[in-house]
């Protein structure tokens, strides 16, 4: 038996499209899309992965009603991962639909634990409207940090930034 036959992705099949750098922004072109489709695919939702994925979710369902919603705090060392939990929980979280119809949850068999969350955000989103902010404040660049998250929060509103 070979060290790659253990793995359940051949890494000779399985090359690091996106050089093993995570960029939140990913273009949403086809190589883009390609390149999320990758990242989906071989995102490891264990351990603090996982942990941290169900304490997010569930602290924004459990304060889905209240007047303040904590925020989430993600830290770790450089080249921890922190951008890529983030950026492949948002994909969760919209259900990213990629042009050939497949979405993110269909691409990433999850555990049962963050998928009941997701169901049951998608559930609470259908009654209390769906609203989600992704991008960097890199692509709005001001003295302000104020003027970059307002013109990043209508630009996600599909409102002129």
């Amino acid at each position: 038996m070979k060290n790659k036959e253990i793995f359940t992705l051949n890494p000779d099949d399985n090359n690091l499209i996106n050089d093993g750098v995570v960029e939140i922004n990913t273009a949403k072109d086809e190589q883009g899309f390609k390149i999320i489709r990758h990242e989906l695919k071989t995102f490891v939702c264990e351990g603090e992965y996982q942990r941290g994925i169900v304490r997010m979710l569930d602290s924004y369902l459990k304060h889905i009603n209240e007047p303040k919603q904590p925020a989430a705090w993600v830290s770790g060392f450089f080249g921890s991962g922190k951008s890529h939990l983030v950026k492949i929980l948002s994909y969760l979280w919209e259900d990213l639909e990629l042009p050939n119809g497949e979405t993110a949850r269909k691409i990433k068999q999850l555990p049962q634990d963050v998928n009941d969350l997701l169901v049951e955000l998608d559930r609470k989103q259908r009654v209390y409207g769906k609203l989600s902010v992704t991008g960097t404040l890199k692509d709005f660049p001001s003295n302000d940090i104020r003027y970059s998250f307002l013109q990043l929060f209508l630009k996600s509103l599909g409102l002129p930034s």
